[in-house]
């Protein structure tokens, strides 16, 4: 009976990470009166003027972050399991309190493309678009968190190499020319780091990076500490984790615009590990944006 009841939870579990079920306990509906507030009052930022913005906090040497929270972040910071980290009540307040962040110039980003909130064209189920109910239940837990209106869209990248491909290599060749150190799975090739980033790399673990955390934040510090420069920038891809990274590294007081590079990344070091990919043409079609990189 004890195996059966481990049976269920474990399948629950995976349902609720995929998508497929919600725990009620987790997720709390707003009311029609929160969600005409939201409707009325929430604007999101297209890709392409997500992308500028950041552009032009970097080009100005300004601190700052690009915080993208996925749906994978709510849970963790809901004390949820998700697909890549275990529940962690550490990492659930550090989720909370780079939300709630208030240094510096942040784009912060949430998944709410859907009918009530807009979205981009191209975008649609499976590829970044979501239902009216669930982009409401991802504000209604982090709305008073995230302290702000503006939202920017958390997949500018992934949206721009399918959708506006010159858009996406003319920033990525921006990147770059900033000597970024990249912070991030230890699975990516060197070929590829080197390409869109240069030397520096901090690896991290594919999955469950968290419990490594304290090492990764020691690393990037002591490495911002030697290169020791009016203004750095560092590009992150660790999964939810890194939203907490970012947030530690800007406490800390260095002058430092934080990128979170997100899944194109696993479409670049040819991973299908999203259905965006695959319906975005696949990793194939991505090879042709890394081609474009000089």
């Amino acid at each position: 009976m004890e195996l059966i009841k481990k049976i269920k939870r474990k399948v629950k579990s995976v349902l609720q990470n995929m998508g497929f079920m919600v725990d009620k306990k987790a997720w709390v509906s707003p009311s029609k009166k929160e969600q005409e507030h939201y409707r009325k009052n929430i604007r999101l930022a297209t890709s392409k003027d997500t992308l500028q913005s950041i552009e032009n906090t970097i080009a100005n040497q300004k601190k700052g972050a690009y915080l993208r929270f996925g749906d994978g972040d709510i849970y963790l910071m809901l004390g949820k399991d998700e697909l890549l980290n275990k529940a962690n009540v550490q990492l659930s307040k550090d989720l909370k309190r780079a939300m709630k962040s208030t240094i510096g110039t942040l784009h912060k980003g949430i998944p709410i493309h859907s009918e009530w909130y807009g979205y981009e064209p191209g975008i649609q189920l499976g590829m970044h678009l979501v239902t009216n109910q669930e982009a409401s239940k991802y504000l209604k837990a982090t709305y008073k968190l995230l302290q702000t209106n503006t939202i920017y869209t958390p997949v500018a990248l992934h949206y721009t190499a399918v959708f506006q491909p010159e858009i996406c290599v003319s920033f990525l060749q921006f990147l770059k020319k900033q000597q970024p150190i990249f912070v991030g799975n230890e699975n990516v090739a060197p070929n590829l780091v080197e390409k869109l980033f240069g030397a520096e790399h901090i690896k991290t673990p594919a999955v469950n990076s968290y419990q490594e955390f304290h090492r990764i934040e020691k690393e990037l510090v002591q490495t911002l500490q030697n290169r020791n420069k009016g203004f750095d920038v560092v590009v992150v891809a660790m999964g939810c984790p890194g939203r907490a990274l970012q947030q530690r590294i800007l406490e800390q007081g260095f002058n430092v615009y934080l990128f979170d590079f997100g899944s194109l990344l696993d479409a670049f070091n040819n991973d299908n590990s999203r259905d965006w990919i695959a319906i975005g043409g696949g990793v194939e079609a991505m090879q042709e944006i890394l081609k474009q990189i000089n």
